[in-house]
């Protein structure tokens, strides 16, 4: 029983020693690497914008690509009607058109939902204390 308990207690004592060395590296670099709420605001607002950019090319990319797709279709379905339906060909010039619009229709529909006024808020300065409830607005 002895050898069982002595081999549980140096488990326990890895267990505290390796939970030690995290802590203490993890302090380490908390020290070393002071991120401001203001970095991260402005990391997060650039990569928004920059990831609606590519959402807006990648589905005008695709929207050609289906737009070709279905002409292709239309062309094997002269071919041969009878193993190629028209509805195929149809069916992807419909969705190529639709993410084909899709970029010029998302800064209209932007407009039409918050106005031609709307501007991207910031949080920082006084824009916070009003969030939390600091400044003087006795």
């Amino acid at each position: 029983m002895k050898p069982m308990k002595a081999k549980m207690l140096l488990k326990i004592i890895a267990v505290f020693a390796l939970l030690a060395a995290l802590f203490a590296v993890d302090n380490s670099f908390a020290a070393v690497s002071a991120i401001k709420l203001s970095e991260i605001t402005k990391n997060v607002n650039s990569t928004v914008s920059q990831l609606s950019r590519i959402l807006t090319d990648v589905a005008l990319i695709a929207g050609i690509a289906f737009i070709l797709a279905s002409f292709f279709k239309f062309h094997q379905h002269k071919l041969n009607p009878t193993q190629v339906p028209i509805s195929q060909g149809v069916t992807l010039l419909l969705i190529g058109a639709a993410l084909t619009l899709f970029v010029v229709m998302l800064p209209t529909a932007k407009t039409a939902v918050f106005g031609s006024t709307a501007q991207m808020s910031k949080i920082g300065g006084s824009d916070m204390d009003q969030l939390i409830g600091g400044g003087s607005s006795t």
